[in-house]
């Protein structure tokens, strides 16, 4: 459980920057693609996905400060 958790938390750190690596590594625009693409999304799959990353963000730093707290 500690391991799933783990790369659970590596995860959420790696993933949103995902789109700014590949973007300096390969010198493609995929940050305004994505953003052209997202925009015709309807809105009730935008608020959703917002809540699910801000729910995970969260999530992430309680978990770190938690681990911490343990270790203390």
């Amino acid at each position: 459980m500690k391991k799933l958790a783990l790369v659970f938390e590596i995860a959420l750190v790696v993933v949103p920057f995902l789109p700014v690596l590949a973007d300096a590594i390969f010198k493609t625009n995929i940050h305004m693609s994505i953003m052209n693409m997202t925009m015709q999304w309807p809105l009730w799959v935008k608020i959703t996905l917002l809540v699910m990353c801000i729910s995970a963000y969260l999530y992430f730093w309680y978990a770190i400060f938690k681990e911490i707290k343990n270790s203390l």
